[in-house]
């Protein structure tokens, strides 16, 4: 079962490695795509804010029906341009004057505030600094976007940080992404108006112009993104910690099952410029979805017929080893075993007595050897052939194992003789009574062939240790007390 689960788990592995493999150049692939699918929506909003940029600087008046179709072209042709708005820096001593011409202009209801979302209240003070950035100009105009109009920038940390950036390198900026009015999120790109008068005198911009754009634009446009990929957008570079992604993808979300056996995939790349500079960040967990379902089927039935093989081996295997198991134990019975009674043999007997007098030594108990002998035997052979006598001596085996015991031993040593080993004897009254039994069944008659035989049996007993501490004491006196038994019966016959 282990081998069958290795091999089936090396030949999913190879399914998996090829499919990784595949992914991994599916995942660079990507992640090139969209890195210039980005940059060039980026450079798109740069060009429009360049464009808008060198507009106002040639229109002075920052008005009338050019500026408005120029803004009406934009927004049909980019959808992800919401609005184009003008930014002033204005110095905190000019504010009252600055206030009072812009009531006469956009109307009483005009005045500097905070940027608040729809439904919010604006801030009742604003903080005192040494100057503000409000918005002047919001194209198209409509009620929605109207309140705007005069929102202080720098007191928001979202557009601060690109109002600094853009003043201090004299360049477009990108501010975070925040909730627009109209109920989805954007970005502010702007950029300074940096009149040559300005730069040559090495001051401030007075003036900006700003993009309001949909962040969603930046969203992957017509690519299919793989089953489980995450996708993340966010700034990058110093201050940029913290900030709020602008593009946002979970990738549908597996069990530990599902990916078990595949690596997760991780990719970043810097995209824009100092201007934008955005960090595309990938994360796609391989699964199992990557296979076909033919690949999966494959490897199924592949480790299903691997089952089946190894079932097989194995079988064949098991009955080669039980041929092997049979012939060694058929050949053990052989060496160990006499071949007309199954009784053990002489060598056999020799190691089970030699081990029931080690395990002796170590008790108090003691032993018994048996040597029985046949009486009239030969005249069998001589009278009613050799056959008749060797199934009379299967015979008289089975007679002798039905009187012993389980864990005695009963062994032929050769023509008509037999020993018999007896372990944990308590007195030599237990082994008389065992000599008395053998007598009466061996002595009873034999039906063979339709031949009656009657035999007789002397029996001779060997104690261990009282008669000897080896095996060939042991027998010897078991064979002296066996012709001992044998002469009254010779006497009376």
């Amino acid at each position: 079962m282990l081998l069958w689960l290795l091999l089936s788990l090396l030949i999913a592995l190879a399914f998996i490695s090829r499919a990784v493999l595949s992914a991994e150049q599916e995942f660079d692939m990507l992640g090139e795509r969209l890195s210039e699918q980005l940059n060039q929506k980026l450079l798109v909003n740069q060009t429009i804010l360049d464009s808008y940029a060198a507009f106002s600087m040639l229109n002075a008046q920052h008005a009338g029906e050019q500026e408005l179709l120029f803004v009406q072209q934009m927004a049909e042709r980019y959808p992800q341009l919401v609005s184009l708005e003008r930014i002033e820096r204005v110095r905190a001593q000019d504010v009252p004057s600055w206030h009072r011409a812009m009531q006469a202009s956009l109307g009483s209801d005009f005045h500097l505030h905070a940027y608040t979302r729809q439904g919010q209240a604006p801030l009742t003070a604003m903080p005192v600094q040494a100057e503000y950035y409000p918005v002047v100009s919001i194209l198209p105009m409509n009620p929605t976007v109207r309140p705007l109009l005069g929102t202080e920038l720098s007191v928001d940390e979202r557009f601060r940080r690109a109002l600094q950036e853009a003043q201090h390198f004299g360049r477009t900026a990108m501010s975070a992404a925040f909730s627009l009015r109209e109920g989805y999120r954007g970005h502010l790109l702007l950029q300074p108006l940096n009149t040559s008068s300005v730069l040559l005198r090495g001051q401030l911009a007075d003036q900006f112009v700003a993009l309001v754009l949909r962040t969603d634009y930046l969203r992957p446009a017509n690519t299919a993104l793989p089953v489980g990929l995450s996708l993340s957008l966010r700034a990058r570079g110093p201050g940029s910690q913290g900030l709020e992604p602008y593009v946002t993808i979970q990738g549908q979300s597996h069990g530990w099952l599902d990916t078990l056996g595949f690596p997760r995939l991780r990719l970043e790349r810097a995209v824009g410029n100092d201007s934008q500079p955005l960090l595309l960040q990938l994360d796609w967990q391989l699964g199992w979805y990557l296979l076909s379902g033919f690949e999966r089927s494959v490897i199924l039935w592949q480790s299903l017929l691997l089952l089946v093989l190894l079932g097989l081996g194995l079988r064949f295997y098991c009955g080669q080893l039980t041929k092997q198991q049979r012939r060694e134990n058929h050949l053990f019975h052989l060496a160990n075993h006499d071949r007309l009674t199954g009784l053990a043999n002489r060598n056999l007997f020799y190691d089970r007595l030699q081990h029931a007098i080690s395990r002796l030594k170590r008790s108090d108990r003691r032993l018994a050897v048996l040597f029985l002998d046949l009486d009239r035997f030969k005249p069998v052979n001589d009278r009613f052939g050799h056959a008749v006598g060797d199934k009379v001596l299967q015979l008289i085996a089975a007679r002798i194992l039905a009187v012993m015991r389980n864990e005695d031993t009963v062994a032929r040593l050769g023509g008509d003789e037999f020993v018999l080993l007896m372990e944990d004897v308590e007195s030599n009254r237990e082994a008389d009574r065992v000599v008395e039994r053998l007598k009466h069944a061996i002595q009873q008659p034999y039906e063979v062939d339709g031949h009656t035989v009657l035999l007789g049996v002397s029996i001779g007993i060997a104690y261990y240790p009282q008669d000897g501490m080896l095996i060939e004491e042991l027998l010897d006196v078991a064979d002296r007390k066996m012709y001992g038994d044998k002469a009254p019966a010779i006497e009376r016959h």
